[in-house]
C-alpha cells in the first residue's frame, strides 16, 4: 500500500459509494492516456547488452597496448587495459584461456586481442572479454622465449662455470627422447660402432601438451635413480627437427631447470643446426643435431685403439728402460769393494765404531762438567734464597729502617717544637692584656659588653666601662658629642 491512513480511508469510502463524483474520477482517469511504464537497471543493462551484441560482430581484433595489469592468484583470471592514445578499454581473460598463453603478460606490452565486448552489469560498465592475444611485431612463442631466456640468464642458469665436464670415456649412456623419432636411429646409428657401450633409452614425448613435465620428470628420475641402474656416465637429450611450435617443449622453463638440476652431465641435440633452444643453453654440452650429440659422447672412443697403442709402447720403452737401468745398478753393486774384500770394509767400521765411541765419551764428560757447574750455581742462588738468610736479610733492613724512622721522628719533634713556640710568640703579641700593658685601653657598654668603635655606639645615659692594664673605670655618657669638642 502507497500513500497516508487518510488516503487510504478515502479510497474506501469511496468504493463503498461508487455513485456520485467517484465514477466521474474512474471515467475521467479511463480517458487519460498512459505514459511510459519504468524498467529496472538490469533491465536497461540487458538491452544495452544486447544492443552491443547486435551491432558489434561476435569477435573483434583489437590493437592496443597493456595497463594496470592484475593477475588474481585465487581465480587465475587477469585483469588490464587495453589503450592508446587517445582511449582505453577494461579486459579480463579468464583462466581457461590464460593458461594457453606462452608468453607472460606485463604492463607496456603491443598486442592484439581477441575477444567480444560485453556489459558487466555489477559494474555498469562494458568490457572486452578476450580469448586470445597476440604480440605486435613477433609470435607469442618467440617472445615466450625470449622472457624465458631473459629471466634464467639473471639467475646464471647459462653461465660456463656452472657446466660439468664431459667424461672422456663414458661406458653407460641414457637417451631421453622419443622411441619412434629418427633422432633415436641417429643416435643409435653412432653408438653401434661400440658394441661395448650401455645404452639405456628413457622413452618421453617430445611434442605436444604435457611433454615438458614428463621431459622434465625423466631428468630428475634419472638423476635420483641412475646409481640403482648400475650408473649412468652421461644424459643424451635428443630430438629431430621441427618448427619453433614443434620444438616449444624444449623451450619450457621446467625442462631448463630440470637440465641444470640433473647430477649428471648432459648432452643437447635438438632439431637442426640452426636451432638452439633454451634446453641448449642449459645443458653441458650443446650439439646442433641428434648425431652430433652422440658423436660428441664417443669421440674419444674412436681415437681409443690409438691411444691404447700408444700407451702400449711408451709402457713398453718405459719397461726396456728400468730393465736396463736395474741391471747396470746390479753390474755396479757386483763391482763393489764391498763384494771384494768385506773384512777390510769390516775392520774400517770398527776403527770408525771406536772413534765414536771416544767422541761420545768426551762429549758426554763435557755435558757432565757443564751441568756440576750450573747446579753450584743453583745450589749458590738456593742458599742466597735460604728462608733463614732472607730471614736475617730482612732483620737487618728492618733494624736499619727503625733507626732511619727514629731520627725521622726526632727530628719531626724538634721541628714542630721550633715552630709551636714561634706561633706562641705571635700569639702573645696580639693578646689584648700585652697590649693594654703597653698603655692601651678598650671601652665596652656595661650592658651587653659590647666594644666601642665609634661615638654612634653610644647614647647619653649608657653605662660603659673602660678597661685598663691596672683594672677597670666605669663612667656614664653625658653627651655623645663632647669628644667632637675636645676635637676642634
Amino acid at each position: 500500500m502507497s500513500g497516508s491512513f487518510w488516503d487510504f480511508k478515502e479510497k474506501l469510502v469511496r468504493k463503498a459509494a461508487p455513485d456520485g463524483p467517484a465514477r466521474d474520477d474512474a471515467a475521467a482517469a479511463a480517458r487519460k492516456p498512459k505514459g511510459p511504464e519504468p524498467i529496472t537497471v538490469s533491465q536497461l543493462t540487458g538491452q544495452i547488452e544486447r544492443a552491443l551484441k547486435d551491432c558489434l560482430p561476435a569477435s573483434v581484433l583489437v590493437r592496443g597496448e597493456i595497463s594496470n595489469f592484475k593477475h588474481h592468484s585465487a581465480s587465475g583470471h587477469m585483469y588490464f587495459t587495453l589503450k592508446d592514445a587517445d582511449a582505453c578499454i577494461d579486459c579480463v581473460m579468464f583462466r581457461s584461456e590464460a593458461a594457453r598463453l606462452k608468453f607472460r603478460l606485463g604492463d607496456g606490452l603491443d598486442l592484439v586481442a581477441t575477444g567480444r565486448v560485453g556489459v558487466y552489469g555489477q559494474r555498469g560498465k562494458y568490457q572486452l572479454y578476450i580469448t586470445t592475444l597476440n604480440p605486435l611485431g613477433q609470435g607469442a612463442l618467440e617472445l615466450a622465449r625470449q622472457q624465458i631466456e631473459s629471466k634464467l640468464r639473471a639467475e646464471g642458469l647459462f653461465e660456463p662455470d656452472r657446466k660439468r665436464e664431459l667424461p672422456r670415456f663414458p661406458t653407460r649412456l641414457a637417451v631421453v627422447t622419443s622411441t619412434g623419432t629418427a633422432a633415436l636411429q641417429d643416435i643409435l646409428k653412432v653408438v653401434r660402432r661400440f658394441p661395448f657401450l650401455s645404452v639405456c633409452v628413457y622413452h618421453v614425448p617430445v611434442q605436444g601438451d604435457g611433454a615438458a613435465a614428463k621431459i622434465a620428470a625423466a631428468l630428475t628420475h634419472l638423476g635420483k635413480t641412475h646409481k640403482q641402474l648400475g650408473g649412468v656416465d652421461v644424459v643424451l637429450l635428443a630430438r629431430g627437427g621441427g618448427s619453433l611450435e614443434d620444438l616449444w617443449q624444449f623451450n619450457e622453463e621446467i625442462v631448463a631447470r630440470a637440465v641444470a638440476a640433473c647430477p649428471i652431465p648432459v648432452i643437447s641435440g635438438i632439431g637442426h643446426e640452426i636451432d638452439v633452444s633454451i634446453a641448449d643453453l642449459a645443458a653441458d654440452y650443446h650439439a646442433h643435431t641428434p648425431t652430433e650429440a652422440a658423436q660428441v659422447a664417443t669421440r674419444e672412443w674412436r681415437t681409443a685403439g690409438e691411444l691404447v697403442d700408444s700407451v702400449a709402447h711408451r709402457v713398453r720403452r718405459q719397461v726396456r728402460l728400468t730393465v736396463a737401468d736395474a741391471r747396470r745398478r746390479v753390474d755396479g753393486l757386483a763391482r763393489h769393494e764391498v763384494f771384494r774384500r768385506p773384512a777390510d770394509v769390516v775392520d774400517r767400521l770398527r776403527q770408525q765404531l771406536d772413534d765414536r765411541e771416544q767422541a761420545l765419551a768426551l762429549a758426554v764428560g763435557a755435558r757432565l762438567r757443564v751441568g756440576r757447574a750450573k747446579l753450584a750455581k743453583v745450589e749458590s742462588r738456593l742458599v742466597e734464597r735460604h728462608p733463614r738468610h732472607l730471614v736475617r736479610l730482612h732483620g737487618q733492613r728492618l733494624g736499619l729502617a727503625a733507626k732511619s724512622l727514629g731520627r725521622a721522628i726526632a727530628h719531626w719533634r724538634e721541628h714542630s717544637r721550633d715552630k709551636l713556640d714561634a706561633l706562641a710568640g705571635r700569639v702573645e703579641c696580639v693578646n689584648p692584656e700585652v697590649v693594654l700593658k703597653r698603655g692601651y685601653s678598650v671601652t665596652l657598654l656595661k650592658k651587653g659588653g659590647q666594644v666601642i668603635r665609634d661615638p654612634a655606639d653610644v647614647r647619653p645615659g649608657d653605662r660603659i666601662v673602660t678597661r685598663l692594664s691596672g683594672g677597670e673605670i666605669e663612667s656614664r655618657v653625658e653627651d655623645v658629642k663632647q669628644m667632637e669638642l675636645f676635637g676642634e
